[in-house]
């Protein structure tokens, strides 16, 4: 269908908008919800919605809540469509205080993925021409999108494999800390759904925990397995390993989201850490999680310069270092974690 010579200029303005957003943004969620919101605003509707039906996984819905309460019914409106191609008109009832009817247009994203999508917008009175023709150019948006997400997912998680081996390489270099990234993972996400947070913060919390160890990839097993004291200079690539970590992580696409977490982890709360000496809050939220995390593993951990320690000692150390090494409200939260999961288990392992 060609586009109509008195296409609006508006909508050629937010469709480059949208254009732009999707080369930049990462968020499969944050661009079709975006998509959604143009189709509402250029044409003219009472909501847009996008749909997605990955095979074998429930439905998936990215708009406003009044358009993903209907879901259900496009859902069953969709499946009596015609097939695929032009856009095509649908009413439905909207169940209320007072029943009406609403004209659900709807046109298909076209794309790579194992799955069907949909992108609907809602209309009190019949869409136009001009609105069917819009919605076309959006679905091919929402593919584009799609595919470039499945395609970012893909290498993505084909680096962080690659990075995930890397760092059992080097919990395997030591015996005393084979199980040390694993542990601070597992530690770090059982604290972060304890404080409440997001799914995507947590998520981020997981893969900058398996990675945070990343920079003592560089190491000497000299300096790593030394059982005394550090040398200055020791001490000084010991302490570099968050900067080296950064350094790998910067070339891994997409992983940008973890590098203040990797820099970050052994700073300290009284600005006494490293490497840059952050202080309070100028910490990020996630790096002050595996801080605790990495601490309380090696508290409580076998190492060539101190002997493992038990749970009650360690959540002892961590108590006396609030407000110093620690945020106190977030060690408090995590010793009462640790502590209530004890109450499951036998006197012995306390």
């Amino acid at each position: 269908m060609p586009f109509p010579d008195t296409f609006p200029h508006h909508t050629w303005q937010i469709l480059h908008r949208v254009s732009e957003m999707l080369c930049s943004e990462k968020s499969l969620a944050v661009s079709l919800t975006a998509i959604a919101q143009a189709a509402q605003e250029l044409t003219g509707a009472r909501a847009g919605l996008c749909i997605l039906c990955p095979i074998g996984r429930a439905p998936e819905t990215y708009g406003p809540e009044e358009a993903i309460r209907l879901a259900p019914q496009l859902l069953e409106a969709l499946q009596r469509g015609d097939p695929p191609g032009s856009p095509w008109l649908s009413t439905l009832q909207v169940p209320s205080s007072e029943p009406r009817i609403l004209h659900a247009l709807a046109a298909e994203i076209p794309a790579r993925w194992t799955g069907q999508g949909t992108v609907v917008t809602l209309y009190e009175d019949p869409p136009d021409e001009l609105a069917a023709l819009v919605l076309s150019v959006l679905a091919y948006q929402a593919g584009i999108a799609i595919d470039r997400w499945h395609s970012v997912t893909i290498v993505t998680e084909s680096y962080i494999s690659a990075i995930r081996a890397l760092a059992s390489a080097i919990d395997a270099r030591d015996p005393s800390t084979h199980r040390h990234s694993q542990a601070v993972t597992e530690l770090s996400v059982a604290l972060a759904q304890e404080l409440g947070l997001s799914e995507e913060e947590i998520r981020t919390i997981r893969d900058a925990a398996i990675l945070h160890d990343i920079g003592k990839i560089g190491i000497s097993e000299e300096i790593l397995f030394k059982p005394g004291p550090l040398t200055p200079g020791e001490r000084a690539v010991v302490e570099a390993h968050p900067v080296v970590g950064v350094s790998i992580l910067q070339g891994i696409p997409y992983t940008e989201h973890l590098i203040p977490l990797v820099r970050h982890h052994h700073e300290r709360y009284d600005g006494n850490g490293y490497p840059d000496h952050l202080s309070g809050d100028q910490i990020p939220l996630g790096a002050q999680i595996l801080a605790i995390a990495d601490a309380f593993d090696a508290i409580t951990t076998e190492r060539p310069y101190h002997r493992g320690r038990s749970i009650s000692e360690a959540c002892d150390l961590l108590l006396r270092e609030a407000g110093k090494a620690f945020a106190p409200d977030l060690v408090k939260a995590f010793v009462y974690m640790i502590l209530r999961r004890l109450q499951q288990d036998s006197p012995e392992e306390r």
